[in-house]
């Protein structure tokens, strides 16, 4: 079987990015800013096709690249974590445990991105549909972290990262992991949990979520939301037809069978 080539070039073009000229902590948080602001958190496959996502390289980049669709976490921090490798970032992938507002212990559900400079790490993540970070995190540094109007905090428990959002001033636990490189195969199990099980949480409603320079958007089942400049703004749009244009020119999704919507 031939190996499968990961154009970087093509793969920057996509996410509106220029090669860095030097490998830092500001260059890594341009990449970021940039796969969040041009490639959408979806989980329409789940939703609409009731498939589980194909996790290969060249899957995820014609699904990404080519057809210039999402993702959910599996397969938004995977390419990008390809793409951090091929530009010579060191960096791995960790197991996350999203344990915003469960009783914990909860088992891992998401993929993050440890980035290594030196004797620092940080904490990044292009495929969190939520109010996650959006922009990377120095795992270092226990003060308060401003990303886009969102405050967050960095703590160690146990030999564990938790990532705290401060939602006004209730510090709110969001994200927890182990600072140890997990393997492909264990984020293939997981996929193939969240993808076709019946109480997955993916597949009981649409997720759709964007980040833009100023803020972000998120469709969660028939509510839109807009975040911009820390202001929150919520409609209800019960029509089937209008969610699916929302889709299309918010989220800027092609979907073929929903093409024939736009008007």
């Amino acid at each position: 079987m031939k190996d499968f080539f990961f154009d970087t070039d093509a793969y920057l073009a996509r996410i509106g990015a220029a090669r860095p000229g030097a490998l830092t902590p500001a260059a890594l948080s341009g990449l970021v800013r940039a796969h969040l602001e041009q490639v959408p958190f979806e989980a329409l496959e789940l939703t609409e096709a009731h498939t589980e996502p194909d996790l290969t390289p060249e899957g995820l980049f014609d699904k990404i690249v080519v057809h210039r669709r999402g993702g959910y976490c599996f397969e938004l921090n995977k390419p990008f974590y390809l793409l951090l490798k091929d530009l010579g970032f060191v960096c791995y992938p960790v197991g996350v445990r999203c344990i915003i507002g469960r009783p914990e212990p909860v088992p891992i559900s998401h993929r993050g991105t440890v980035v290594v400079f030196g004797d620092e790490k940080w904490y990044c993540d292009v495929g969190f549909g939520g109010k996650g970070p959006k922009d990377i995190l120095n795992l270092g540094d226990s003060r308060m972290q401003t990303l886009y109007h969102e405050r967050f905090l960095v703590q160690r428990e146990q030999g564990e990262y938790v990532i705290v959002y401060l939602d006004g001033g209730t510090p709110v636990r969001m994200l927890k992991f182990r600072d140890e490189p997990w393997l492909d195969v264990d984020f293939k199990a997981l996929n193939g949990y969240y993808a076709l099980s019946p109480r997955s949480p993916f597949r009981a409603k649409r997720i759709l979520y964007r980040c833009t320079p100023d803020g972000w958007i998120s469709l969660v089942g028939t509510t839109y939301q807009i975040f911009r400049g820390g202001a929150y703004t919520t409609t209800e749009i019960p029509d089937e037809a209008a969610i699916r244009r929302l889709v299309q020119t918010e989220f800027g999704l092609s979907i073929p069978q929903w093409e024939t919507t736009v008007g």
